[in-house]
């Protein structure tokens, strides 16, 4: 693995489980649409907080670690492919709808949540993304 042990040793300790570095993990986060074969990164991190997004982007940025950003996988650029290696951010566990302002057509949202997960939240208010 290209990532560095400090850097390594951060994103556990903040992590815990939720910082992986098994091989089908890695494949998961490695592709998507795009035609060009994968490229895996070195580790993926799952945060559940902004917070723990910006303590990995710090614990990345002093290691000179590169950040692949993850949300579904469904891209067609291959943006999540990790040529130089690095640690993707997951951003899944995100998921919070966190304000619909149905008289003004919009709403706060985590970086987690899914088109379809927010038509569900809003379906009752007669509006849809």
């Amino acid at each position: 693995m290209a990532i560095s042990q400090q850097a390594t040793d951060g994103l556990t300790n903040l992590f815990g489980d939720r910082f992986a570095t098994s091989t089908s993990i890695r494949e998961q986060h490695g592709r998507d649409e795009f035609w060009q074969a994968s490229a895996l990164p070195d580790a993926v991190v799952f945060p559940d907080t902004t917070e723990e997004v910006s303590k990995a982007a710090t614990i990345c940025r002093d290691t000179r670690t590169p950040i692949i950003p993850f949300g579904t996988g469904t891209s067609v650029e291959g943006h999540i492919q990790a040529i130089h290696g690095g640690v993707t951010i997951d951003l899944s566990h995100m998921d919070k709808v966190l304000e619909v302002n149905a008289e003004d057509f919009d709403c706060t949202v985590e970086a987690g949540v899914t088109r379809k997960q927010l038509n569900t939240h809003i379906r009752d208010t007669g509006l849809f993304f």
